[in-house]
């Protein structure tokens, strides 16, 4: 659960360097220090930014972090249909988990039980389902 930690702790800490930089270009741009007009529009481009990131992965993870301790995660079941490049992430029935690309080694086709919070859909546990297809 230390790598949900982590995640969480860093999208905050880009957030927060995100705000400090918009909030600056506010401050240059109301001291008209710009020696560019063009570059007021640089706030509009770090706000998009800033939202975007807070609400892909920092929200999402805080308003789970009830959930991780408390340990009541949903669960769900189907088949791998895809692993990311870095393994961070894998999609089962159109949606997308994100994984501890150092605990997990998953390929496509995995019929896989997992467990996971309900906003940021982090997994907090994969298993393998058996083939119960024995010959006796």
């Amino acid at each position: 659960m230390s790598y949900f930690w982590a995640n969480l702790a860093g999208h905050l800490l880009i957030t927060l360097i995100l705000l400090i930089v918009f909030l600056w270009t506010v401050k240059n741009t109301r001291q008209n220090r710009w020696k560019h007009g063009y570059l007021i529009f640089l706030q509009v481009a770090l706000l998009i930014v800033l939202l975007v990131q807070m609400g892909l992965y920092s929200i999402p993870r805080l308003l789970d972090t009830t959930t991780v301790l408390r340990s009541s995660y949903r669960m769900s079941s189907g088949k791998i249909e895809s692993v990311s490049q870095f393994k961070d992430r894998i999609v089962i029935d159109g949606t997308s988990y994100y994984i501890n690309p150092f605990s997990f080694e998953l390929k496509v086709g995995d019929e896989v039980t997992v467990k996971y919070t309900p906003y940021a859909h982090y997994a907090y546990s994969l298993e393998l389902e058996e083939d119960d297809n024995s010959v006796g």
